[in-house]
């Protein structure tokens, strides 16, 4: 299993092989929750995921 880096605290995060892009994970260390972005040459890295605010229709 790929290691990849934690952007919040740069520890290391197993990320499986199979792990699609958008996946989300969650670092046990820091508790970050984290997003796996795969670029166009096919390197994989991991982002802070974005929250998402519940919108009631306002």
């Amino acid at each position: 299993m790929p290691k990849l880096s934690c952007p919040v605290c740069g520890g290391s995060l197993d990320i499986p092989e199979d792990a699609l892009p958008g996946e989300l994970f969650e670092h046990e260390e820091c508790g970050a929750q984290l997003e796996l972005e795969v670029d166009d040459q096919g390197s994989r890295r991991l982002k802070e995921a974005e929250e998402i605010a519940e919108d009631w229709g306002e």
